[in-house]
């Protein structure tokens, strides 16, 4: 695939979104479950026991996080999800009282996204690692989110840690995409069939 222009990425996103929007919940489960596994066989010192890990509710038909949640717990680490104070300011993240997002009391911001209606905040910087949500990555591991910015403004002045992992279905996976100097890409991308590390420093 050449490089996409700007124009062709606007198109790419549209693409994508709707070929999700097009599985079958029972697909989605289950590519959800696949992902999940492969990411069990990832070795990094940032997923330890006790970790902070921050995901996402799959509100606009990404690849869905429950069954990513109930190994990370079971695995003793912690949970957050991110909170939308205002569209631009960075994003903050919030412990799960519970590890089924059913059972937690979120709200639906007027962005779309749900998030804890209460709870203590922590930065980016403070999480072990942090799953992204994605329209597409790249083979370098450039990102392509849903237009909004908040993961680059949030991980901007994030250098050391947390580790960010893309979380997608496999037809997300492109050649090329057309980044800004602002865009925050990943250091893995963990797929339903494969899990892809794109820092060759990363132990």
């Amino acid at each position: 695939m050449p490089q996409t222009t700007t124009n062709q990425t606007k198109t790419l996103r549209q693409k994508l979104r709707n070929q999700r929007l097009q599985l079958t919940p029972a697909n989605t489960k289950r590519f959800g479950y696949l992902a999940a596994r492969q990411f069990q066989q990832i070795k990094h010192r940032s997923l330890h026991k006790n970790a902070k890990i921050a995901v996402f509710v799959d509100a606009f038909a990404e690849l869905p996080t429950q069954a990513l949640i109930d190994k990370l717990t079971r695995r003793g680490c912690e949970i957050y999800l991110p909170v939308v104070t205002h569209r631009t300011k960075p994003l903050s993240f919030v412990k799960l009282n519970h590890n089924k997002l059913s059972n937690n009391r979120l709200i639906t911001h007027r962005f779309g996204m749900q998030q804890p209606a209460k709870g203590k905040r922590l930065r980016a910087k403070q999480l072990d690692v942090i799953i992204m949500p994605l329209v597409a990555v790249d083979k370098q591991g450039h990102r392509l989110g849903m237009g909004g910015g908040f993961y680059d403004k949030s991980l901007a002045k994030c250098h050391q840690k947390p580790l960010k992992i893309g979380w997608a279905y496999d037809f997300q996976l492109v050649d090329n995409l057309v980044v800004n100097a602002w865009d925050i890409g990943v250091d893995m991308a963990v797929f339903p069939s494969l899990a892809l590390r794109f820092c060759r420093y990363l132990i």
